[in-house]
């Protein structure tokens, strides 16, 4: 079971350094998510980043920075998922010029999962662990719910919200591909970074 990290969504101090001993420790992929920073400000930050490491890194928004840097992939807004005409023909054009760039989303509920048509190569579902979560409800229901759903998903499913190590095995339960942390690595990992890579080796 893979897991991926996000980034912090605003600057944080040593996040660049903290990065690479992540992937220095075995981290496949990091989802680069900085929604109010210009494209100049990304382009730093990715600069920063050994470029041995690029073809690991995906990002959110400044999709023309994927092509010019080699990275893994793109993640798609909510707005960018619509089927308008041009969304359709970006995301082919996309495909066509770069077929090994992947294509990602994050579902904000399971019933936007089960709408979507879109030719993903993997998505998040938000909100797993959270408060108002269907887990949290009732948690034999909420698993045996997530199971029914990701066994008809005909892409990989990854949870995100509220994980922590001893939800690992929850989640593989359930049947998910693997997990996303943000705040579970940005707020710890400074203090007790030895818990964050064991969080990411626990999968």
């Amino acid at each position: 079971m893979e897991v991926i990290v996000i980034t912090s969504s605003s600057e944080k101090e040593k996040e660049i350094t903290q990065i690479i001993r992540l992937f220095e420790n075995g981290l496949q992929t990091l989802h680069i998510r900085k929604p109010k920073w210009s494209t100049k400000d990304i382009s730093l930050f990715i600069e920063s980043i050994p470029q041995e490491y690029h073809s690991k890194i995906v990002i959110h928004g400044h999709y023309k920075l994927a092509v010019k840097y080699k990275l893994k992939g793109i993640h798609l807004h909510r707005k960018h998922r619509n089927n308008k005409l041009k969304n359709r023909w970006n995301r082919l054009l996309i495909k066509l010029r770069h077929p090994s760039l992947i294509i990602t989303s994050t579902f904000n509920s399971i019933e936007s999962l089960r709408e979507n048509s879109l030719s993903l190569d993997y998505v998040f579902l938000n909100s797993v662990f959270t408060s108002h979560s269907y887990y949290n409800k009732d948690e034999e229901a909420g698993v045996n719910l997530l199971k029914s759903i990701l066994n008809k998903a005909n892409i990989p499913v990854y949870a995100l919200g509220g994980v922590t190590k001893d939800r690992i095995d929850v989640v593989r339960a359930a049947g998910f591909q693997g997990v996303g942390l943000s705040s579970a690595v940005w707020k710890h990992i400074d203090k007790n970074p030895q818990e964050v890579l064991s969080l990411i080796q626990a999968a």
